[in-house]
């Protein structure tokens, strides 16, 4: 017995001190530099959440006579190095996209407001393009997605985005394919992350591919982090677009059915209320807001029985009856297949309390 306890120490001890002096003197002892990102009204948590956990792992690395770990820099997508956020708070950045006099190892394009997009520089797509083959990975957080799909670096790849903006980063970029319930999608060498928070996610996960799962866990109890998040990002937002991004003829087909989700409604009826043929209403309806009249209408439904959940106390029951499904157990078969989670879960989640 003594023999046996003996030999899982000393396995145990090679084993842990193996690892260490291979991140002394093998492959994980170079420097790796990481690259944030930054274009005017980017978002503080965008760059505050990724650079906490590669600059937390560098300090527990250095703390254990590790000469490796993590280089950040925070450059600017402009010719100038500091850029305002969208909280108003002003960033100074080491370098422009014009300046880096050094390698990259991995590159994160961190999100800002749409409207950005169209008046950034076009130098910034270039750059992209042009660094592509020299660096080992190319990330994005929230709609940073949108630089790097506009620079053509996406097509033919699953990823994701803040799921608000999922369907115009897939109507915009057919060449995709979006998967707005990840927090974060590897699809290598491109690396894309859901809203906000979500760089956060992806920024352990790319920890734990360069060092392990035990650094990883200790940089994430130290954040006070999962370091894998339970759920998906989809079970935060709605399952529509927001009503602004959609078309006129969605929007019509939403303001006719909205006080009408408890009673049976046909494409026929929809079709004739808006004087179109069925098969000419199913048609244009597809294109522009590219899902079927019945999806349209199953996420109408369920955005509704979320709503309820979220706000009133009434019976699972009641809420599946008032948002047109048959009984609790199709309405349980609607959320488990768009969000993963019963109803009830949902409820416990998101209730908002008094």
């Amino acid at each position: 017995m003594f023999f046996v306890i003996a030999d899982k120490m000393l396995s145990l001890y090679i084993c842990t001190h193996t690892e260490r002096d291979m991140r002394k003197e093998g492959q994980y002892a170079e420097v790796k530099n990481i690259v944030l990102l930054a274009l005017p009204q980017v978002q503080l948590l965008d760059i505050a959440g990724p650079l906490d956990v590669f600059t937390a792992a560098s300090r527990f690395l250095s703390s254990d006579s590790y000469d490796g770990g993590y280089h950040v820099y925070l450059v600017s997508g402009t010719s100038e190095k500091t850029i305002c956020s969208g909280s108003g708070m002003p960033l100074l950045c080491s370098h422009t996209i014009y300046d880096i006099d050094f390698p990259i190892d991995t590159l994160l394009v961190a999100g800002t407001t749409l409207c950005v997009l169209d008046e950034i520089s076009p130098d910034i797509y270039h750059y992209l393009q042009n660094i592509r083959s020299e660096v080992r990975r190319l990330g994005s957080v929230c709609v940073g997605a949108f630089v790097l799909a506009k620079a053509g670096l996406l097509d033919g790849k699953q990823v994701t985005t803040h799921w608000k903006f999922a369907d115009t980063l897939q109507k915009s970029y057919p060449k995709l394919e979006v998967n707005v319930n990840p927090f974060f999608i590897c699809d290598k060498p491109i690396y894309t992350s859901g809203g906000v928070s979500s760089g956060m996610d992806l920024a352990l996960a790319l920890l734990e591919e360069d060092f392990g799962k035990p650094l990883a866990t200790e940089v994430a109890r130290h954040l006070v982090l999962h370091l894998k998040r339970s759920g998906m990002q989809s079970q935060f937002g709605n399952a529509l677009p927001e009503y602004e991004m959609m078309s006129p003829l969605t929007k019509d087909v939403r303001d006719l059915l909205k006080d009408k989700l408890g009673e049976t409604i046909t494409i026929e009826y929809i079709a004739e209320s808006l004087n179109m043929s069925i098969r000419n209403f199913s048609r244009v309806f597809v294109k522009e807001s590219g899902m079927p009249p019945g999806k349209f209408l199953e996420k109408m439904r369920l955005d509704q029985a979320k709503n309820m959940l979220e706000y009133t106390d009434m019976s699972v029951d009641m809420i599946a009856d008032k948002c047109g499904f048959s009984n609790s157990v199709s309405l349980s078969r609607v959320f488990l297949k768009n969000i993963s989670i019963s109803p009830a879960q949902y409820r416990k989640a998101f209730k908002t309390t008094e």
